[in-house]
This record gives structure tokens, sequence and C-alpha cells, in this order.
């Protein structure tokens, strides 16, 4: 993946599969929330979220890593593969932490609206959903 071109869908399409939260998704499902992506770079210190903000997009990280905070505290850091936001996404409530880039960040936007009408149609991706952000909770976050 190169920094000066744009991925075609079906790249994108892959990338999701490899994701957890979208690994049991229909490839239709993803050819679908593919198509309603785009893509965004963020820079290292650039934040992404912050705590309490409206949350209007979720990201899935494709390359780089950023910090998920609170209170001004590092309390884990995220990259490759990640998904930032869908907590917020699935309550439409704002951010529970600040997310900053901690290096350039490379990622694929996806509208609220468009990431709830993706889960209306396919019960496979609500259950992957639920059981990512259940590890998250459990984990504590």
């Amino acid at each position: 993946m190169t920094q000066d071109r744009n991925l075609s869908t079906i790249e994108k399409v892959i990338f999701l599969k490899s994701v957890d939260i979208f690994e049991h998704a229909a490839i239709e499902e993803l050819g679908r929330l593919a198509a309603l992506t785009q893509e965004v770079r963020f820079e290292a210190g650039e934040t992404i979220y912050r705590e309490g903000d409206p949350v209007e997009a979720i990201y899935v990280i494709l390359k780089g890593c950023a910090a998920v905070q609170s209170n001004g505290k590092v309390i884990r850091e995220v990259g490759e593969k990640h998904v930032v936001g869908a907590l917020a996404a699935l309550d439409l409530n704002s951010a529970l932490r600040t997310v900053k880039a901690i290096e350039p960040v490379h990622a694929l936007k996806l509208n609220v609206q468009d990431f709830q009408d993706v889960l209306s149609s396919d019960f496979e991706l609500v259950k992957a959903v639920f059981r990512v952000v259940s590890e998250h909770i459990r984990k504590g976050f």
C-alpha cells in the first residue's frame, strides 16, 4: 500500500475481511461497506476523536498507530486493523476517549449512519461487532 494512491474497492474489501469486526461479513456486504468508505490521513499528533465530542464516523486503521487516552493518559495504542469509534457509533453517543495519531495514520472512514445501515441488513456482522465490543469492554478498553 503506497501513500500516493487510493485503494480500489476490491483492495478495501480484502482489507476489511481481515479486520476482526468484519471477518464474518458476507463479501457482498463488505463490497457495499467498502464503497461507502473514504480514505483519510492524520498526521502525528493530530486528534482523531476528542473525548466528549460527537462521533460522526468510525475509522479502520490501514496503517499507522494512534493512542487512546483518558484524562490525558494513554490507555492503549491501536494500529493496523483496529477500528476506533465503533462503540460510540453503536449508541450514537459522544466519544468516550480521546484518540490521537502517534505516527501518521492512514484509515478508512465510514459515516456512522452508513455503518448502522449496513448493520441493519447483516445479522452476522451485528454478531461480530458485538463480540468485538464485548472483548473491548472485558479488557477495560
